[in-house]
């Protein structure tokens, strides 16, 4: 029992805890960054908020860091190579103060914008980590204060200790990339390159059943990730909508809300043009719809 509390009093316990909470918790952050996914707007989300005034502060981070491929990368080492130096004990405190400007950048940054509480929460207990790492090496940190140099920092590490960090690293990487590749592949011809913020916004041109043109309406939809459909416009249909794609088959199906479900067969003209052949409301005739493909907006990669 005295042997329990002894460990339980120690100060080393407690910075293990909060370095390897704090290193392997920033991890997927740092891979997504560096894989070009977590700063993404949809195709609906970039046509409807246009205007900056209305804009919410969650959309304007994620359209303002994700406008530029390169430091979005960069943001994703700056936050990666801190989370490596946390899982060595040589490297503690150079991995907490490396790693003390981005959490502290993303606590304001969630703050000051308003954004998700779910993220504040999270940036929060991030901040926290590394205040409490930072903490349990005040010491040195007064030494370096004081000498106002660098203390030397041996960088080697033992053979088991590396061995169980680069088994960690791997398995959380693992976990980490899976659902990051499998967001990355939700992308098709309707969609767009909506990964590097390509995506495709499809126009209403015209609407044909049997030999008869009828009346424009407007009407913008949406091919998102995971089957996310959305319409936009003075007729568009506002109940939730979900599709799946038959790209061999030429097959779309559009899953309502209220359960019904139609299947619609379609065509890309000239790369350029959109042409879905659906059954009307009340399936007695084909409607052929004309649409015409818009590349919302394309990231700049200079």
């Amino acid at each position: 029992m005295k042997q329990m509390l002894a460990i339980l009093t120690k100060k080393h316990l407690y910075l293990g805890i909060s370095r390897y909470l704090l290193a392997l918790s920033m991890l997927p952050y740092a891979l997504s960054k560096i894989l070009g996914t977590q700063f993404v707007l949809t195709g609906f989300t970039l046509t409807e908020l246009q205007s900056i005034e209305g804009m919410p502060g969650s959309m304007l981070v994620w359209a303002f860091l994700g406008r530029s491929l390169w430091l979005q990368v960069f943001l994703g080492f700056a936050e990666l190579v801190p989370s490596i130096l946390l899982l060595f004990r040589k490297t503690i405190l150079l991995g907490a103060m490396l790693m003390f400007p981005m959490t502290l950048n993303v606590f304001l940054i969630n703050f000051a914008l308003d954004l998700w509480p779910e993220t504040k929460m999270i940036s929060s207990g991030l901040l926290f980590l590394n205040i409490l790492v930072l903490g349990f090496k005040w010491g040195k940190i007064k030494s370096i204060l004081k000498l106002m140099v660098f203390c030397k920092i041996q960088l080697k590490s033992s053979r088991i200790e590396t061995a169980i960090n680069v088994t960690i690293i791997a398995i959380v990487a693992l976990f980490a990339l899976m659902p990051i590749i499998e967001y990355r592949k939700q992308r098709n011809e309707l969609t767009g390159d909506w990964v590097n913020q390509r995506p495709i916004e499809w126009v209403l041109e015209r609407e044909v059943t049997a030999d008869s043109t009828l009346a424009y309406r407007d009407l913008k939809v949406y091919f998102g990730a995971y089957g996310n459909y959305d319409e936009v416009g003075a007729s568009s249909n506002t109940s939730e909508i979900s599709y799946k794609i038959d790209t061999k088959n030429r097959m779309i199906t559009l899953k309502y809300d209220d359960g019904n479900i139609e299947n619609c067969k379609y065509q890309i003209l000239g790369d350029e043009e959109l042409k879905i052949d659906r059954p009307n409301e009340s399936n007695e005739t084909l409607l052929t719809q004309f649409f015409r493909k818009r590349t919302i907006y394309e990231r700049n990669v200079d």
